[in-house]
């Protein structure tokens, strides 16, 4: 019985740009804002695995963290193209939008020595090379072949990550920024706060 060959199929969802406030019981946010970045005529780099490092352990860590008091913050680019900011367990909400839109600035100034760049890199490279179970092995198999990645694109991404240098860094400022300008964001948080910043919403509703 020979084997059937299914063809691939295209799924295309309609996606809207919103600005929703879920307003819950909660004394804290979790906030995010993001864009698709391949839609604003970008390309993905592997530079941006060491963008996210530099972020989350330095000036979200010392924004968000250390200053604005939340839990955590987190970032992600793919490339699909989304990338996204996030806070968890935060105090604020326009504070750390405010944070996320002034990244932009941050990393046009961006200034870090060969050594600092060197643990970037190297801490970035710590979570691309974990060791993986069979199990793991073959769900990456997979979905870089539904994805349609190749060897070829990951050692492009690898290779772009072991060269990053601070201008590169500073290369994805104009990226950035124009994510921040497409202003999508969502906030789950206490109805109070977001009330109290409506004016950052399109909708405001309760979190189902």
């Amino acid at each position: 019985m020979g084997k059937e060959i299914y063809p691939a199929q295209e799924y295309h969802w309609d996606l809207q740009a919103r600005n929703e406030g879920l307003t819950s019981s909660s004394r804290v946010q979790y906030v995010g804002k993001g864009a698709n970045f391949l839609k604003l005529g970008y390309g993905f780099t592997g530079t941006m695995h060491v963008l996210e490092t530099i972020l989350r352990y330095d000036y979200f860590w010392t924004k968000i963290r250390v200053q604005g008091g939340a839990y955590g913050a987190f970032t992600s680019f793919n490339r699909n193209g989304m990338m996204y900011f996030g806070s968890y367990r935060d105090p604020n909400l326009t504070e750390t939008l405010d944070v996320f839109d002034g990244t932009a600035d941050y990393l046009a100034g961006f200034d870090a020595s060969e050594r600092e760049m060197d643990k970037y890199i190297i801490g970035t490279m710590s979570n691309i090379d974990t060791p993986l179970t069979p199990q793991m092995k073959g769900s990456a198999a997979a979905t870089c072949w539904l994805r349609g990645i190749t060897l070829e694109d990951r050692q492009q991404a690898r290779d772009e990550i072991l060269d990053t240098r601070q201008a590169d860094v500073q290369k994805l400022a104009p990226l950035v920024k124009a994510c921040m300008e497409e202003n999508v964001l969502c906030v789950f948080g206490g109805q109070e706060k977001i009330n109290e910043h409506k004016e950052v919403f399109g909708e405001i509703h309760p979190a189902l």
